[in-house]
């Protein structure tokens, strides 16, 4: 029997009084590899914006950040081959309230699943009666496989999850086929998937993320960033979705293609409630993809200089250059914005037609060139490893690289493909045999993103150590490269990651992060005995 409240049923009351009372969301520690490089340490958007909307709806919240709540513990999980920054599984368990009624945990990324997995199955070995909902892009791509494979887990929400999470309150596990955008098991052990939910689209309406129930000084006064460290960060959304198709990316089965943009006022509002409230020096934008009209950048520079918040900016999540023109850089650089990254992916216009990827490298190079004469500092993402990519793709990626080290821009980092469920590359892949099961192994696969150590082998043409090498080689060749023409800017770097321990480029933050996880490391790797087996 679900241990729930005694409420009423939803059709004996409105639907304020009808909401359980008390909804606790886990948001996971953050999972790697053993030997990466980086680790992504940022505040839960996704769990606070849900957090946000059931406050509203009248629900209480307890909110769990596993890693928020211990950004300096790391440990080494030996089961499943990766490292593990955060909470340990019992300190989940031991902040679980007795009075919950409803359990969420946001799984965002399918490399997380097997740390993922082990969470649910504490967590359901010490609470049995707390039906536990799983939602972000993992629980989206692959429910029924969820559902199939792990009894932990009642109830899948797929997609935006704010208008969800409130369903969920009100009917689950009543009546699941009143909630719209789910997958759960009904009674009879059988999968069942209700009609999709429409995307929101008055987004902003949606309340803001509630960031009084995480440790944000935790965060604000961390060395760890989404890009470059600038200071006291904070994230925020200006857009939700992608209007773009690029065939490795999973963002599709999330977002579907509507793009939508927030009003500049209701950005800047937001900037400057947390420039009062939190004393915050720097805003990350971390959208899916960073704003693509110019008109809307152009207005929220000048709304930025009319309040005159004085604070600085980026854009570290993948862009395109579209927007980006001359007037537009202009703009940036006057109201301080630092960073950038554009999103190339690849050299060769082969493997950018094959991926859909809609990318004009001259165009791209020019765009870089200008924002680089303006001051802003600059990373173009790039890939290796894509299922049809050869040799020449690779040399021409290679090239293409040394050329952006040749205009000025100051990172061009290699990652390796990686088959995200719910995209269309992952797809082919299945259809071909080259993923035959979706296992243990799989996932493991999946966390060669940022570890030198390890490689891809889903492309047709290159092994994976041969791909390694020239992710390896080619990293050498650009920051070579990078420092031996500039040679300033190596006094530059070692002054900010040795000295003031804040960085301009994506290049320095990851040394000032590989220094400081060593000093955690040191101690604390391999703490983890008893807990780390919970429930695995």
């Amino acid at each position: 029997m679900w241990k729930f409240s005694q409420t009423p049923a939803p059709e004996e009351t409105d639907g304020r009084k009808n909401l359980p009372r008390h909804i606790t969301l886990i948001r996971p520690p953050f999972i790697s590899s053993m030997h990466s490089y980086s680790s992504t340490v940022t505040p839960p958007l996704s769990i606070a914006y849900l957090a946000s909307s059931l406050l509203a709806a009248g629900c209480q919240v307890t909110a769990i950040d596993g890693l928020g709540e211990g950004i300096n513990q790391i440990r080494i999980y030996d089961d499943i081959l990766c490292r593990v920054r955060g909470l340990t599984i019992e300190e989940i368990l031991n902040r679980i309230p007795l009075k919950t009624d409803i359990i969420g945990i946001s799984a965002m990324f399918s490399q997380e699943w097997l740390f993922i997995r082990k969470i649910l199955r504490s967590i359901k070995a010490r609470y049995p009666h707390i039906p536990i909902v799983l939602g972000g892009e993992h629980a989206t791509a692959l429910p029924e496989f969820i559902l199939q494979t792990c009894p932990e887990v009642d109830l899948c929400a797929l997609g935006e999850g704010e208008e969800t999470i409130i369903d969920i309150a009100r009917y689950f596990p009543r009546d699941c086929s009143k909630i719209p955008g789910v997958v759960y098991r009904d009674t009879h052990g059988r999968i069942i998937k209700t009609q999709s939910r429409p995307r929101l689209r008055a987004i902003d309406d949606i309340p803001r993320p509630a960031w009084h129930l995480f440790p944000m000084e935790s965060y604000l006064s961390s060395i760890y960033s989404h890009g470059p460290h600038i200071g006291r960060t904070m994230l925020i959304l200006a857009t939700r979705g992608c209007p773009y198709q690029c065939t490795f990316c999973s963002n599709k089965s999330m977002w579907r293609q509507r793009y939508l943009m927030r009003s500049v006022k209701d950005v800047v509002d937001e900037i400057e409630e947390y420039k009062k409230t939190y004393r915050i020096e720097h805003i990350a934008f971390a959208d899916l993809t960073a704003i693509i009209r110019k008109d809307w950048i152009m207005e929220f520079g000048q709304a930025l200089k009319d309040r005159d918040i004085n604070v600085s900016w980026s854009l570290p999540t993948g862009t395109r250059s579209e927007a980006l023109d001359d007037d537009v850089l202009k703009m940036m650089a006057e109201t301080d914005c630092r960073y950038i990254i554009y999103a190339a992916e690849s050299g060769s216009p082969r493997i950018l037609k094959s991926i859909k990827k809609q990318v004009n490298l001259d165009r791209l190079a020019h765009s870089m060139k200008q924002a680089q004469k303006n001051g802003l500092k600059i990373r173009c993402n790039l890939m290796l490893g894509f299922p049809q990519e050869t040799r020449k793709d690779v040399l021409k990626t290679i090239l293409f690289q040394m050329r952006l080290a040749w205009l000025g821009v100051d990172d061009a980092t290699f990652t390796l493909f990686t088959p995200y469920p719910g995209s269309e590359l992952f797809q082919y892949l299945r259809d071909k045999g080259k993923i035959a099961e979706i296992n243990d192994e799989y996932f493991q696969s999946l966390l060669c993103l940022l570890d030198l150590t390890k490689s891809s082998g889903y492309c047709e043409h290159i092994g994976p150590r041969e791909l390694a090498f020239y992710r390896l080689a080619g990293l050498m060749l650009f920051y070579s490269f990078y420092y031996l023409i500039r040679p300033s800017r190596i006094i530059r770097s070692c002054r900010n990651i040795f000295l003031a321990q804040k960085t301009e480029t994506a290049f320095e933050q990851k040394m000032l992060e590989m220094l400081d996880t060593g000093r955690i490391s040191k101690n604390k790797i391999r703490a983890e005995t008893v807990s780390s087996h919970a429930g695995g």
